[in-house]
């Protein structure tokens, strides 16, 4: 078995054919990705082990794989799992807890995320409110965002360990929306966590947000399946800015990454934002390995990312890197969820 120091890590949501497509898998396909993983000899991993590895730069098997889901909607309970169960692999759920405790049809009761956590399921913290957490409320003090962001999240922690009994680990932002201070919020409560931003996880990165790829729509094709599972890391060293959130005088945001010296050919490297390749390159005249992209164009009010990729020395498999951008409206307030 090949060693490697990195792991792809997916998201979902849905698992049906009559969920919103924006976040759903259909059960073709998420069959059509289990039998490529199977028989294409993935490692298949608990989330926590990678994540135990990852930080103590510990070895993984190459095409390490580990399978998340957002929102613990019930379709996990009556697809995906039995799928997951006769194949022996691992799954982790981010539980926002409120909507559990409510009731709400759309999701798994305590009772199925207890039985399934009998047989090995893992539920992990995803907030109590699924609420925006980067966005303050007006005439809102900062210390009272900040207060009211560590009560949500505290919420679903204590929720999650009182009623399966394991204490969560790991967090994932609701909408992967971060910025420095909730990043300092889950660091200071002890847990790890993860955002929507593409890309392997590596020791290299930040495990406040770590990277997954998330697997709905047209992203979650067969074909674009086949590349994200096999990508490996992009060789960066720093990346700049830190805050995701775009100001509100800036519509064309500069994303900066200094690699690995040496590690990459420059004509190799291409980026999108927005899924656009009008983008502009620049290489450091004082910063050797350092470059920075930016849009030709303004970013509309919403999420976006900007992805760089290049080939690597392992025919069809790409090195990937992936950065969030958030851009409210010209007036300072909030995009709308899709």
């Amino acid at each position: 078995m090949l060693a490697a120091h990195h792991c792809v890590i997916l998201q979902y949501h849905h698992f049906s054919d009559d969920t919103p497509a924006i976040t759903s898998v259909s059960l073709e396909q998420f069959d059509d990705h289990l039998e490529y993983l199977l028989t294409h000899d993935f490692n298949v991993l608990p989330l926590r082990q990678v994540v135990s590895a990852l930080k103590n730069n510990e070895v993984l098997p190459d095409r390490c794989v580990s399978l998340t889901v957002d929102d613990a909607y019930r379709s996990v309970y009556t697809n995906a799992s039995p799928r997951l169960k006769k194949l022996d692999w691992p799954l982790t759920v981010f539980v926002n807890t409120e909507a559990v405790d409510q009731g709400l049809s759309s999701y798994m009761t305590w009772d199925q995320m207890r039985e399934l956590s009998t047989q090995g399921v893992m539920f992990e913290n995803h907030g109590h409110g699924h609420i925006h957490m980067i966005r303050k409320k007006q005439a809102e003090s900062d210390e009272g965002w900040q207060q009211r962001v560590t009560d949500d999240i505290t919420t679903a922690q204590q929720r999650i360990t009182k009623e399966i009994g394991i204490a969560p680990k790991l967090f994932a932002h609701p909408y992967g929306e971060y910025n420095p201070t909730t990043m300092h919020i889950i660091n200071q409560m002890g847990l790890t966590g993860f955002g929507q931003q593409s890309g392997p996880a590596w020791p290299g990165v930040d495990f406040s947000v770590l990277p997954r790829f998330p697997m709905a729509a047209q992203y979650a094709s067969l074909e674009n399946f086949r590349t994200k599972v096999n990508t490996l890391p992009f060789p960066v060293v720093k990346a700049l800015p830190r805050d995701p959130l775009v100001s509100l005088q800036q519509r064309r945001p500069t994303l900066t990454l200094r690699l690995v010296p040496g590690a990459y050919s420059k004509a190799a490297i291409q980026c999108y934002i927005a899924g656009s390749n009008d983008v502009r390159i620049d290489w450091s005249t004082n910063t050797p390995d350092q470059f920075s992209v930016s849009p030709d164009f303004d970013l509309a009010p919403g999420r976006h990312r900007t992805n760089c990729t290049m080939p690597s020395s392992e025919k069809g498999r790409f090195h990937w890197y992936s950065h969030n951008w958030f851009v409210r409206k010209a007036d300072g307030s909030w995009y709308s969820e899709y």
